[in-house]
């Protein structure tokens, strides 16, 4: 088992598909296999990703903001996901600024 169990309100990192390296956070587990994931940007809460965990690298921070909201089934805005992970200094690939090399 993971030291970071993958749960709603948790940071990830993909580590496959065309989305690798991008970094989400998880709304909701479907099953022992899937979880849908969402960044706020690309992939929005109207359509959230499903993805597999074996595809996803969790990290050690988890948004007990969102977390709670989550769990509550409050609802939650994407400009909250995106700041969230701006401000844990989650920011997507694509802003991480030019290749070095």
């Amino acid at each position: 088992m993971s030291e970071n169990p993958i749960e709603p309100g948790r940071i990830v990192r993909t580590r496959a598909g065309r989305d690798k390296g991008r970094y989400f956070v998880v709304v909701d587990v479907l099953d022992d296999e899937y979880v849908r994931i969402v960044d706020g940007e690309l992939r929005k809460l109207a359509r959230p990703k499903r993805k597999k965990r074996k595809h996803l690298d969790p990290t050690k921070d988890v948004h007990e903001g969102l977390r709670c909201k989550i769990e509550q089934g409050a609802r939650i805005f994407d400009a909250e996901v995106r700041s969230c992970l701006k401000n844990m200094g989650y920011l997507p690939k694509a802003q991480r600024g030019p290749k070095e090399g």
